[in-house]
C-alpha cells in the first residue's frame, strides 16, 4: 500500500471523531487531592501545521516561475490527503479542548478538577466535561475528557472520548482516542503520543489501535526542530516509510515515498519549483 492510501485508513478512523471531546480517570481516594487545578496540556499535543500545502499559500502563490514545480505540487496533494485525514478529523475536538483554557475549573469531591461548558462550532453544540488531576502514586496529570452530543448518531450522551496522561512537566503525554459510532462498546481507535517544548520543538506520533485489518499498526509522525519539518509515515502492511520534509520559513524541501521519483528523493527550492538533489 502506498502513501496515498493515509487518507482512506484514517479517514476511516479519525473522520468519525469529528463531534467529540475531551475527559479523565478516578483519582485515587488514598491522597489528599491538589488544591490548584493542573495546568492544561497544550493545544499543539493534538494538532499539525501544514498549512503551508495550502493551495492558496503554496504553489499557486508562487506560480510566476515558469519552471516545474512538480515535486512540491505532489507533496501539496499527499499532504492534502493527511489534512483530510488527521487535521480535519483533529479540528473540532482540538477547537472544543482550547475552549477549556478560559473557563475555571471546580474541585469536586472526587478529587478532581472538573471543567464544564458548552462550546458552540458551526452548527454543532457541545457539552464537554474535562477533568484532570495529578496522580501521585504515577506521577502524571491524569485527563479524561466527555462530551453530550444529542444529535449525533448514535446519540453521545457523557461519552468518554479520548483520555490520556502528561507528565508534570506538561511537555510530554500520551492520548488515547476512542470510536464515537461505539459508545456502548469502548473501542481504542487512536494512540497519540506527544512531546511539546513549544510550537518550534515538538514531535507528535499517530497509532492506528483499532485492530481493523485495514491500517492497524499504521503510524504518523509528526516532527517540528527549529524550521525543520517533517511528516513521516509508516506502512505496516507494506513495511514502508514516506516521508515529507520542509522548512517553515524558505519553504523548501522534498519529499520521498516509493510511487515517485522511483522512490528517491525529490526536492524543490524556495520558490517551489523543481531542483537536482543537494550535493
Amino acid at each position: 500500500m502506498h502513501f496515498y492510501k493515509i487518507g482512506i485508513k484514517f479517514c476511516l478512523i479519525i473522520l468519525p471523531v469529528l463531534f467529540l471531546v475531551f475527559g479523565c480517570e478516578k483519582n485515587p481516594t488514598d491522597t489528599m487531592p491538589e488544591t490548584t487545578a493542573p495546568t492544561l496540556p497544550p493545544a499543539g499535543s493534538m494538532t499539525l501545521d501544514v498549512s503551508m500545502f495550502n493551495s492558496n499559500t503554496g504553489s499557486l502563490a508562487k506560480a510566476a516561475s515558469p519552471e516545474s514545480k512538480s515535486n512540491f505540487n505532489n507533496a501539496v496533494i499527499r499532504v492534502a490527503l493527511i489534512n483530510t485525514a488527521v487535521l480535519t478529523g483533529m479540528a473540532v475536538p482540538t477547537a472544543v479542548f482550547v475552549a477549556a483554557i478560559t473557563e475555571k475549573p471546580t474541585l469536586e469531591p472526587d478529587g478532581k478538577f472538573h471543567w464544564v461548558y458548552v462550546v458552540q462550532y458551526g452548527t454543532m453544540t457541545f457539552k464537554a466535561e474535562l477533568t484532570g488531576w495529578v496522580d501521585i502514586t504515577d506521577n502524571k496529570i491524569k485527563w479524561e475528557m466527555f462530551i453530550t452530543n444529542n444529535a449525533y448518531k448514535p446519540a453521545l450522551e457523557n461519552f468518554k472520548w479520548y483520555e490520556g496522561w502528561s507528565n508534570l512537566e506538561n511537555d510530554k503525554g500520551q492520548w488515547v482516542i476512542y470510536n464515537p459510532q461505539k459508545p456502548a462498546a469502548p473501542e481504542k481507535v487512536i494512540q497519540l503520543d506527544w512531546q511539546y517544548n513549544n510550537e518550534n520543538d515538538r514531535n507528535l506520533i499517530f497509532t492506528n489501535v483499532s485492530g481493523n485489518e485495514n491500517g492497524n499498526g499504521d503510524i504518523l509522525k509528526y516532527t517540528v526542530l527549529n524550521t525543520d519539518c517533517k511528516i513521516e509515515f509508516f506502512d505496516k502492511s507494506e513495511n514502508f516509510n514516506s516521508i515529507i520534509f520542509w522548512d517553515s520559513v524558505t519553504t523548501a524541501g522534498y519529499l520521498q515515498v516509493p510511487n515517485y521519483n522511483n522512490g528517491q528523493p525529490a526536492y524543490w527550492d524556495e520558490n517551489h519549483d523543481d531542483i537536482a538533489p543537494p550535493v
